[in-house]
């Protein structure tokens, strides 16, 4: 039997790196690999179950080493990388949700040299991993949203793009859905086991109007711990202006941990599962700062152990919402 291990999809234009007919399997690292075998049929049922056995050991090993991957039509991907890498991305208004005619919403995107992302790219992005529980405008003054696992708060426990069509009143409120494969200039979707996140410009002062997402999933079985290494937001009371906000979800819908501002550090923030969300807001008038966070995966405590918090989500100048 003949085995063939390639980097990336299984076409024309995929790169041999191994073909192999020995029992030694080579140590192979990409992001997307596509592995072929031909099997003779002279070779003896015996050899092809062994055979078998190292390939199904290379593919298991590979699996519970990259966090965030997926098999999807066939072939082994990551998907939050190539969520990423579909450009579309969610925006609400910096008063909160459902603030947005059609015409704020196409300049929230060309503002951000993009535009509203159409039905196509939407569905694209949801095929593969983009989920959010928020109707947004789209390209030619249609509304909807994306859901990758159902839900009873969301989507109405089905899956697929909920649409709400193409709306009459372009006066009506919602969020927007933006297109821009250069990406943006802050937030993203991170899978490694440890990043730092910073404000834009950081160590300058951050703009106005700024709006950030980010979105954080580790291995399964594992937490996130979230660290302050800096921190000075615009300072008020009420935590209304600029603010960083913490999910224990990976959206901003469930499970809110806390809302922050000033310049006192945070004590750590430790998630429940293996998904977390951070979004930054700065309003039209005074900045500061900025701040850097640093998450870590740490492993979940074993079973017969119990842990006990110690964070305080509220302390100081944070404001409770």
């Amino acid at each position: 039997m003949t085995t063939l291990i390639g980097e990336g999809f299984l076409t024309s234009q995929m790169k041999t790196l191994f073909k192999f007919c020995q029992p030694d399997v080579p140590l192979v690292t990409k992001q997307l690999l596509t592995v072929v075998f031909q099997a003779a049929s002279t070779e003896s049922t015996e050899y092809l179950t062994k055979k078998m056995i190292v390939l199904t050991f290379l593919f298991a090993l590979l699996w519970d080493r990259t966090p965030g991957w997926g098999f999807k039509d066939g072939v082994l991907h990551n998907s939050i990388w190539l969520e990423r890498a579909a450009g579309v991305y969610h925006r609400e208004g910096r008063s909160g949700k459902y603030q947005l005619t059609y015409d704020e919403a196409k300049s929230v995107c060309e503002y951000e040299g993009g535009h509203l992302a159409t039905y196509q790219q939407l569905e694209t992005a949801r095929k593969i991993g983009f989920h959010m529980c928020a109707a947004g405008w789209l390209a030619k003054g249609r509304v909807g949203y994306p859901i990758v696992k159902p839900g009873s708060n969301c989507g109405f426990g089905k899956t697929g793009i909920v649409d709400y069509g193409f709306r009459l009143n372009k006066s009506e409120k919602w969020d927007a859905y933006c297109y821009n494969p250069n990406g943006k200039d802050c937030g993203g979707i991170f899978t490694d086991s440890k990043h730092v996140f910073k404000t834009p410009g950081y160590p300058k002062e951050y703009e106005d109007d700024q709006i950030c997402y980010w979105h954080v999933r580790v291995k399964y079985g594992q937490r996130i711990q979230i660290q302050f290494l800096d921190f000075d937001l615009e300072d008020d009371t009420a935590c209304m202006a600029d603010y960083l906000e913490i999910y224990d979800s990976y959206d901003d819908v469930n499970g809110f941990v806390g809302r922050y501002c000033g310049d006192e550090l945070p004590d750590n923030v430790i998630s429940t599962g293996n998904v977390m969300t951070l979004k930054f807001l700065s309003d039209a008038s005074v900045t500061a700062g900025g701040f850097q966070i640093e998450y870590i995966a740490i492993d979940s405590p074993k079973k017969n152990t119990t842990t006990k918090a110690t964070t305080k989500y509220f302390a100081g100048k944070f404001g409770i919402v």
